[in-house]
């Protein structure tokens, strides 16, 4: 296969794309288009492979200063613009400027007669077919210069001229029904017409483009269709003719028997001409009975009418488009091997497919082994890794691979910036495809030694990489359908990470309620059980202010709780003193049955509303877990609490009934109460207070055999007469 066609595009892609749209249909190769920034062109004019540059009509007359500036530094090749601006041209750069407001096709016609080799070149290019182009109206835009030769009409002279002035007797022809109706309907189509001053028959094949306009191929089938399908003794140079046609073709007489198969046929059939010259084609295909090739040769040969299908043939594994011309000798067919074309809309359906297991999964690791399977089921990848980037460490980590890369490395590392190409990839946007790797070093990121890789972007999550022991592995359809699954592990990760977020919302929602309905109750019982006093007393002054206290509370509270609930969690520090921080919460808390006592005292820094949130709980779950109404042998004077100091912290203790040490692990969960009518937030609250500091807290038995809470590691802690 020849090498292909290769333009650099630079500038929007949404104009100036459609000049190059079509160049494949022109070419007997392919044509590549790669698309880029104006800031990355000199590194993509490095490439050997690019032909020439077109740059789109949005660049300004600095932009293509600067890409001229750019084609001198790497490689000098033809640079084409539809800018309407004038750039200073050096000596090595050949610059061409395409009229913007002309259709593609002419702008196309000019691009090849500049980057192909010379005319002659571009006519074989075509190979048999003569090409013309119509717009909207019928009228030529793009006119071969072979059809001069037997049309008589130069290009200056068709182009801008009605098709049907050029060719007055095909006004209604089956040639102006097909483009009337690729018109309505789009796609293209094959017909047969007569040239009446040359006597020519010929082939027309019509292609619907945007905009309205069409493409004809004309090609010349006099000398077929004068021998009535018969091609023998119609010499050689007719069969020369039909050998060079891209396409599979091959004749057969009225009873189904080959008499003609040009080298395209035997090579897509898998056949020898001699060999199967005079059998019938069931005979040669007999699988093809129970397909529609039967039916549709068999209908075309009763009718007389010309017919089109697809059809896979399973002996050969391929799929075949098919059109069928009948006439009363026999059947003229053309063929061409579908099967990329019906295999790359397979894979996109089972990529499709796909979408639904991302959705439902659950982890970006899940969405990354399932990408990874996908890719080596569906797109038939020998090793597939999913790169995510981290944000904390800045790095690329390998979240899932191939059971292959496995075998050949046998762990995969984070990868940091000195791994320069797929982190090329990853800051870029642009895929990276390496059709040989000549060697491995410790920088690399492929897996082991290998000799072609492919990496694709997964938006700002990550990358996807593929890899392969062959050289140029990966075709332009492996690249277009590694993207799309490229698109859609991006979509999945980026609905996982929104759910996380909800879920981490929902959670301090919950946090929220549950600390709010806890924490609230201290107060509320203060203030209810001191308004009961205040109804009963003749001066209530006292047990007003108290009351009064606990509203204060309440709203500080719900204050801190609902910045810490909107993920607000900065602490306001300041020096504390141990003694009065206990003191200042014990009057918060309903502790009328119960004693505080304090051994000594100490100064350290912290927020002083979460410092009290702290005692509060401690010690409402000292009166509540051991005081009277938990524990009769208590008898009437309650709990007596202790606080004091540690090595480097401080403790809260009572003389209660303590904890049980297989329950010590798990008291300072959420939801985890032994007590009746407890709820089990208080300790958990506790914890996540001493946490927010960097501080530790444990719970083992008091002097009095009850429970003791240490709070260490407040490294802040000093004697009062250090401060």
């Amino acid at each position: 296969m020849r090498e292909p066609l290769v333009v650099a595009y630079v500038g929007d892609e949404q104009h100036g794309l459609d000049i190059v749209s079509g160049l494949d249909q022109r070419l007997e190769r392919p044509a590549r288009v790669v698309t880029t920034q104006l800031d990355r062109l000199r590194s993509v004019l490095t490439d050997d492979r690019i032909d020439c540059v077109l740059c789109g009509p949005a660049l300004s007359d600095g932009d293509l200063q600067q890409a001229v500036f750019d084609t001198v530094d790497a490689r000098a090749v033809p640079i084409f613009e539809l800018t309407g601006e004038v750039a200073a041209v050096p000596e090595r750069v050949e610059i061409h400027h395409l009229d913007p407001s002309a259709p593609p096709q002419v702008n196309a016609q000019t691009l090849l007669s500049e980057v192909l080799d010379s005319t002659e070149e571009q006519r074989l290019a075509r190979g048999p077919y003569h090409y013309l182009a119509v717009d909207t109206e019928d009228d030529i835009i793009d006119w071969d210069p072979d059809l001069a030769s037997w049309t008589g009409w130069a290009p200056r002279e068709a182009l801008g001229t009605s098709l049907w002035e050029v060719f007055p007797e095909w006004t209604d022809s089956d040639l102006a029904a097909a483009c009337q109706e690729l018109r309505e309907s789009g796609g293209e189509t094959d017909v047969r017409v007569f040239h009446d001053e040359t006597r020519k028959w010929l082939h027309a094949q019509v292609v619907s483009h945007g905009r309205g306009g069409l493409e004809v191929y004309l090609l010349d089938v006099t000398e077929f269709q004068n021998a009535g399908g018969k091609i023998e003794g119609t010499g050689a140079r007719f069969e020369e003719t039909l050998d060079r046609i891209t396409d599979a073709f091959f004749a057969l007489d009225t009873k189904e028997r080959f008499v003609f198969l040009n080298s395209q046929a035997e090579f897509l059939l898998d056949v020898d001409a001699k060999d199967v010259t005079g059998v019938r084609f069931w005979d040669a295909f007999p699988a093809a009975v129970s397909t529609e090739f039967y039916q549709e040769f068999n209908r075309a040969i009763e009718t007389q009418e010309p017919t089109s299908f697809e059809e896979f043939y399973r002996p050969l594994g391929r799929w075949f488009e098919v059109n069928a011309y009948p006439s009363n000798d026999g059947l003229s067919v053309f063929l061409r091997d579908i099967t990329e074309q019906v295999t790359l809309q397979e894979n996109l359906e089972q990529l499709h497919d796909v979408t639904r297991d991302l959705v439902v999964a659950e982890s970006d690791r899940e969405i990354a082994e399932c990408a990874v399977a996908a890719t080596e089921e569906i797109l038939d990848f020998p090793m597939v890794a999913v790169w995510r980037y981290e944000n904390s460490t800045d790095t690329l980590d390998p979240l899932a691979w191939s059971d292959e890369i496995d075998e050949r490395v046998g762990r995969m590392d984070s990868l940091g910036r000195d791994s320069e190409f797929i982190w090329e990839v990853y800051e870029t946007g642009e895929s990276r495809n390496m059709g040989f790797i000549p060697a491995t070093t410790a920088t690399s990121h492929h897996p082991g030694k290998v000799s072609s890789e492919l990496l694709v972007r997964a938006g700002e999550y990550g990358v996807l990489g593929a890899y392969s022991d062959e050289r140029d592995a990966f075709e332009q359809t492996d690249i277009r359908l590694f993207k799309i699954l490229a698109s859609t592990v991006e979509s999945a990760l980026r609905r996982a990470e929104r759910e996380r977020q909800l879920a981490r919302q929902n959670e301090r929602l919950n946090d929220f309620a549950s600390i709010v309905s806890h924490d609230l109750r201290n107060p509320i019982n203060v203030a209810s059980s001191h308004l009961e006093l205040a109804r009963l007393s003749e001066e209530p002054g006292e047990n007003l202010d108290k009351i009064e206290q606990s509203l204060f509370r309440m709203e500080s509270l719900i204050e801190d709780i609902l910045a810490r609930a909107r993920g607000d969690e900065e602490m306001e520090k300041e020096q504390l003193s141990l003694g009065k921080a206990a003191q200042q919460a014990w009057e918060s808390v309903d502790t009328e049955t119960a004693t505080l006592k304090l051994d000594g005292d100490a100064h350290f820094t912290a927020d002083p509303d979460r410092i009290q949130q702290l005692f509060e709980n401690l010690f409402r779950n000292a009166v509540e877990h051991a005081g009277p109404e938990a524990d009769s042998t208590q008898g009437t004077d309650g709990v007596t609490i202790r606080v004091g100091t540690t090595e480097d912290g401080f403790y809260v203790a009572d003389d209660g009934p303590g904890i049980p040490e297989d329950q010590r692990d798990e008291i300072f969960e959420q939801g985890v109460t032994h007590a009746t009518e407890g709820t089990g937030y208080g300790l958990a609250i506790v914890a996540d207070i001493a946490d927010g500091h960097g501080w530790e807290v444990g719970v083992t038995d008091s002097a009095e055999g009850g429970a003791r809470f240490e709070i260490d590691n407040v490294y802040s802690l000093r004697d009062p007469q250090e401060v």
